[in-house]
């Protein structure tokens, strides 16, 4: 969606931009509150703590953007106990939302809340809330595919309290004609009865969480050796959307 010039919309995803971010939109919490994923999560949580969604009223608007994690970088995506944000990735995204937080406040006079990436500590469904702001669509990897970098991002959001023009829905198929070598290559078969299997992604996880490797300080930008573990991310590897980044 095209945005005017100098809209509130479009100096907030300026601004955005110019604290590093790859991509970010906008979408109405309206909006979010009408996905399939706020229907139906509290029907089937996965995490047992889930408590539900309990958004404050004030809330009328998320930012939410993206941080690209290349090929070329997979150290942005290690987690270690010792990081700060757990993934030096994370780190960058938690920098990026606070000082966004900071400056919605301080310039605009925008109340804004830095979300967890967690939607069972309050955060807000990071997928949806893309699609909605137009940053990709749900690919049949169950991940979000992004015109820019395809499934190599990650994500986190802000609450606004304010009413803010959405910057989506994009026209965007990136599943149409694809052989889907996302399912192919997952080692545990996650995507064999034709649909996502969380739990079956959730077993190659914890299988690297159980064979972490020390590496040196230096690797991780942190003073002292820790465990890291390196996640399975073949199916975002073998999408064919954006591979050259």
């Amino acid at each position: 969606m095209a945005l005017k010039e100098n809209s509130i919309e479009a100096k907030i995803l300026a601004k955005a931009k110019e604290l590093g971010v790859s991509l970010a939109g906008i979408a109405s919490i309206s909006d979010l509150k009408a996905s399939k994923s706020y229907e139906i999560y509290d029907k089937k949580p996965f995490y047992e703590e889930y408590k539900g969604v309990n958004w404050r009223e004030e809330h009328k608007s998320v930012l939410v953007f993206a941080l690209h994690h290349p090929r070329s970088e997979p150290v942005l995506d290690w987690w270690s106990m010792k990081v700060p944000g757990f993934t030096p990735g994370n780190r960058i995204l938690r920098r990026q939302s606070r000082q966004l937080r900071i400056w919605l406040g301080e310039e605009l006079g925008i109340g804004a809340l830095s979300l967890p990436y967690q939607i069972e500590y309050g955060g807000c469904f990071l997928k949806d809330a893309s699609v909605i702001a137009g940053l990709g669509v749900i690919g049949k990897n169950n991940l979000l595919v992004t015109p820019e970098f395809g499934t190599r991002v990650r994500l986190r959001g802000i609450f606004m309290e304010a009413e803010l023009e959405p910057t989506g829905p994009i026209d965007f198929d990136p599943c149409s004609g694809c052989d889907m070598p996302c399912h192919r290559v997952c080692p545990r078969k996650a995507f064999a009865s034709g649909k996502f299997e969380r739990d079956l992604c959730k077993q190659e996880t914890d299988l690297r969480d159980a064979t972490m490797e020390m590496l040196d300080g230096d690797v991780m930008g942190i003073e002292v050796p820790s465990l890291v573990a390196k996640y399975c991310r073949k199916c975002e590897f073998a999408c064919p959307v954006a591979q050259n980044f």
